[in-house]
């Protein structure tokens, strides 16, 4: 009888595999963020699941999502525009400083999400719907999105 390993995502694994899938399409990320208030915290939190063969289920992912726009609205948001609206005015020190702060309080989102799910089975096939269902859950239209552009969102795992 088989049994059904399970895992406990962590913070540093999934800040990792920001840094290393981010930057592949944060452009993207960024337009989805700007026009559907896509957290792109969740949908790398997703996307960090899906690979690991963990699937976030529509409990959790209401559960995140509540938890994201919370913390979205409250500290992030207010941030981002403070930063945007003083940027001309600071020096290129100054605004990096505001933009490693930015980071910091992102980081900070990213383990607060990963405390909140429980140890998730692996090997689970529904895994492979997790970024589908955060872009749907997050509101964001798919059927506006080129096939470029989500066949970059949905191959994120299987880039190098």
């Amino acid at each position: 009888m088989q049994t059904d390993l399970r895992v406990l995502l962590t913070a540093e694994e999934l800040w990792q595999y920001s840094l290393s899938h981010y930057p592949k399409i944060d452009t993207l990320l960024l337009e989805l963020q700007d026009n559907y208030q896509l957290n792109i915290n969740l949908f790398l939190l997703c996307g960090y699941a899906q690979q690991q063969g963990c699937a976030i289920d529509e409990l959790q992912l209401a559960h995140l999502t509540s938890q994201c726009n919370d913390w979205q609205q409250q500290l992030i948001a207010p941030f981002r525009v403070l930063r945007r609206s003083l940027k001309a005015s600071l020096s290129h020190e100054q605004y990096q400083s505001m933009l490693t702060m930015e980071l910091a309080l992102e980081k900070q989102q990213q383990q607060q999400l990963v405390l909140s799910l429980p140890e998730l089975p692996t090997n689970n096939p529904e895994a492979q719907a997790n970024i589908l269902s955060c872009l749907i859950f997050s509101g964001v239209a798919i059927e506006t999105l080129t096939e470029q552009q989500m066949t970059q969102l949905m191959l994120l795992n299987h880039s190098c």
